[in-house]
C-alpha cells in the first residue's frame, strides 16, 4: 500500500511539472494531465471481477480524451485516484489549488455544491426515489408517513445528495427519525434489502435495475425528487468546464454517450429516464414502469417453469434410456465372456487333436486371431463406456431422487440440482454418440466437434460437479483461470471428460483435509490446464506404466474408492484426439501435477 501511495504521489509530481493542468495551457502545449477522483458507485464507476476500472463515467472520460485529441489535438493523460468517502472528495474539490482535479461517482448538480465548485453540463437526468424494506406498506396520508418515519431507521452515506434529501425531509415533516450512516463503498439498496425496517433515498435508474432483476423493495410515491442532473465536479477556479460542456453537448458525440449509458443501464431504462424527466405525472409513470418490469419477471418465471417441466420429462427419458443402455452393456459383456470361453475351448480341442492338416489349422488360427481381436475391441468398448458413464450417471440419479420430493415451486437450490441433471444427461448423450457413431468396426475414433468454450463456465460446471465429493473428504477444491483468453476453440465434451477424470483421480488419491487446485496458463497458440494434488505421488515404476489401460498403480484411494485403471488411458486418448499433450510432474510422497496442453 505504501509503495502504491508513493508511486501515485511521484506520478502526480512528475505530471505537475511536465504536463499542463489548465485547459488554456493545454491548448498551447497540446498535452495535459487530469486527476480523476472516484469512489465506487455501480453502474457509474466500479471495478469488475478482473479488477479493471469500468462504468458509465469511466468510459465517458475515455471518450472525452478522444474528443479533445480529435477536436483540439490535445493529448490528455488521466490519473485515477480512488478516495475513501464522498465527503473527502468534496473537501478536496473545495481546497484544491490546481485546475486539473475532477471528481466523479454520480454527483448530482445542486445549488449548495455550486457555492464552492463547478459542474459540467449534465450527461444524465437526475431522479431520486425513497425506498423502504420489503413488506413496508405504501403511505398515503401524513399520519401514515409520521408512523412509518417514527418506527423505521433511515440509511444513507455522508456527503451525498441522499443525506441532504433525508435532512430536508426531517425539516419538512418535522420528524426526528434515527439515521444510520454506512461506508461509501457499501450499497444503500443492499443494506435496506438485508435490514428490515429501514428506508433511504436512491437514484431511480439503480432502483429500476433492482426491480428488473427481481429485487423486492417498496417505493414511496410521495418522495420522488427531480434534480438538475449528474455532472462532473471540479474546483471553482477550474477552466476544464468549457471542454467538458462542449463534449457533452456535441451532437456528434451524443449518440456515443447514449450508447455508453445504455450499455450499463440497458437501452430500455435509459430511454425511460429520458422520457419521464419532464413528465408532470412522474410518479404514475414510474409506477407503470414498475408493473411492466414485474410483469416481465412473472412471464420469465412462467417460461422457466415450463422449461423445468420439460427438463423433468427429459430427465425421466434420460433415466429410462440410461437404464436400457446399462442392460445392453451387461448383455454385451456376458456375451463376450461366453465368446471368450468358446474360443478357448476351440483352441484346446485343436491343440489336443494335433491334426496334420495345415490348411485347416491355418484357417482356424486365423479365425481365432480375428475373434480374439474383436473380443478385445468389444471388451475395451464396454469398459470405456462403463467407466465414462459412471460419473454422469451419478449426476443424474442423485438429483433425480431429490426431485421426487420437491414441490412444483422450486427454490434456487433445486434449480442448481436440475441444471446438474440436465448437463449430465447431455454429456451422456454426446459421449455415447461420439463412441458409437462410427462408419465401420475399423473406424473407432471420436467425432471431434469444435466449438467456443468459456473457460470460466467450464470451471463453474466442474466445481459444481465435484464440490460435494471434495467436501466429503474436507478437501479444498480451487479453480484459478488465467485472465486471457477466456475462451478457446475445441471439443467441449472431450475437454470436460479429460478434466473430470484428472480431478476425480486427484480427489480420490488425496488425503483428507488437503487441497486440489485446477489452474490454467495461457500462451499464444495453446492453453495449459494443470491439476495439482497433495497425494502420494508416483514412483519411477508407476511412471513407466502411466497412461496404459487397466494399470493399477502403487497408490491406493484414500477413502476406499474404486479404481479401474482406465482413467488416465482415456485422458491420453482424448487429449491426442484434440491434438494436445498430457504429462506428469511428480515425486514420490510429494503430490502430483498433471498438465494438459490444448491448442486453439
Amino acid at each position: 500500500m505504501l509503495v502504491r501511495v508513493l508511486s501515485t504521489v511521484l506520478l502526480t509530481i512528475l505530471c505537475h511539472y511536465s504536463w499542463s493542468n489548465t485547459w488554456q495551457e493545454a491548448m498551447e502545449t497540446k498535452q495535459a494531465s487530469l486527476r480523476i477522483q472516484w469512489i465506487e458507485s455501480e453502474p457509474f464507476i466500479f471495478r469488475n471481477s478482473d479488477g479493471d476500472l469500468v462504468g458509465i463515467e469511466y468510459e465517458l472520460i475515455e471518450l472525452f480524451k478522444e474528443f479533445v485529441n480529435t477536436r483540439y489535438q490535445v493529448e490528455l493523460e488521466t490519473i485515477w485516484e480512488e478516495r475513501p468517502s464522498f465527503s473527502g472528495m468534496l473537501r478536496d474539490i473545495r481546497t484544491e489549488t490546481r485546475s486539473n482535479l475532477i471528481a466523479v461517482s454520480a454527483f448530482s448538480i445542486t445549488d449548495e455544491r455550486k457555492k464552492f465548485s463547478k459542474f459540467s453540463a449534465p450527461y444524465l437526468h437526475d431522479i431520486t426515489v425513497l425506498v423502504s424494506s420489503k413488506g413496508t406498506p405504501i403511505v398515503h396520508t401524513y399520519e401514515e408517513i409520521d408512523d412509518m418515519m417514527t418506527n423505521m431507521t433511515a440509511v444513507t452515506i455522508r456527503g451525498t445528495v441522499y443525506q441532504e434529501l433525508l435532512e430536508n425531509l426531517k425539516v419538512q415533516l418535522n420528524i426526528d427519525f434515527p439515521t444510520t450512516y454506512i461506508d461509501s463503498d457499501e450499497n444503500i439498496l443492499q443494506y435496506i434489502q438485508t435490514h428490515p425496517n429501514h428506508f433511504g433515498f436512491i437514484d431511480l435508474p439503480i432502483y429500476l435495475m433492482l426491480v428488473r432483476d427481481g429485487g423486492e423493495l417498496t417505493r414511496q410515491n410521495f418522495f420522488t425528487s427531480k434534480g438538475t442532473g449528474y455532472g462532473f465536479l471540479m474546483a471553482q477556479h477550474s477552466d476544464w468546464k468549457q471542454p467538458l460542456d462542449l463534449f457533452i453537448l456535441d451532437r456528434n458525440y451524443q449518440k456515443q454517450i447514449s450508447d455508453i449509458i445504455s450499455k450499463y443501464m440497458s437501452p430500455e431504462l435509459y430511454l425511460f429516464i429520458d422520457e419521464i424527466y419532464n413528465d408532470e405525472q412522474i410518479s404514475t409513470s414510474i409506477l407503470t414502469k414498475e408493473k411492466e418490469l414485474q410483469l416481465a419477471l412473472i412471464q420469465n418465471a412462467n417460461l422457466k417453469l415450463e422449461q423445468e417441466q420439460e427438463s423433468k420429462k427429459a430427465l425421466i427419458i434420460g433415466i429410462v434410456s440410461s437404464s436400457f443402455l446399462m442392460i445392453v452393456i451387461a448383455l454385451l459383456y456376458f456375451k463376450n465372456q461366453k465368446t471368450t470361453k468358446l474360443i478357448i475351448s476351440q483352441k484346446e480341442k485343436i491343440e489336443a487333436h494335433e491334426k496334420d492338416i495345415s490348411q485347416i489349422n491355418e484357417q482356424l488360427v486365423s479365425r481365432n486371431k480375428q475373434l480374439i481381436a474383436i473380443n478385445e475391441e468389444k471388451n475395451n468398448l464396454v469398459q470405456i463406456l462403463a467407466h465414462d458413464l459412471r460419473s454422469p450417471l451419478s449426476q443424474i440419479i442423485s438429483p433425480a431422487d431429490l426431485l421426487q420430493s420437491c414441490s412444483d415451486s422450486m427454490n434456487e437450490e433445486d434449480k442448481v440440482l436440475l441444471k446438474q441433471i440436465e448437463d449430465g444427461a447431455k454429456r451422456i448423450n454426446k459421449m455415447i454418440t461420439k463412441i458409437l457413431n462410427v462408419d465401420s468396426p475399423d473406424n473407432r475414433s471420436h467425432l471431434i466437434l469444435k466449438e467456443p468454450i468459456d473457460v470460466l463456465k467450464l470451471f463453474e460446471d466442474l466445481e459444481s460437479n465435484f464440490s460435494t465429493l471434495a467436501s466429503e473428504k474436507n478437501i479444498a477444491l480451487g479453480f484459478k483461470p488465467c485472465q486471457k483468453p477466456t475462451t478457446l476453440e475445441s471439443d467441449r465434451l472431450l475437454l470436460h471428460l479429460i478434466l473430470e477424470n484428472l480431478i476425480s483421480n486427484a480427489i480420490k488419491f488425496s488425503p483428507k483435509n488437503s487441497s486440489v487446485l485446477v489452474d490454467t496458463k495461457c500462451f499464444q497458440k495453446e492453453i495449459h490446464f494443470g491439476v495439482h494434488d497433495n497425494g502420494p505421488g508416483f514412483s519411477e515404476k508407476d511412471k513407466e506404466l502411466l497412461f496404459q489401460s487397466f494399470q493399477k498403480l502403487s497408490a491406493k484411494p484414500t477413502a476406499g474408492e474404486e479404481s479401474t485403471g482406465l482413467g488416465l488411458s482415456i485422458v491420453k486418448k482424448y487429449v491426442s484426439e484434440l491434438g494436445g499433450k498430457v504429462w506428469l510432474e511428480s515425486n514420490e510422497d510429494n503430490g502430483s501435477s498433471f498438465y494438459v496442453s490444448i491448442p486453439f
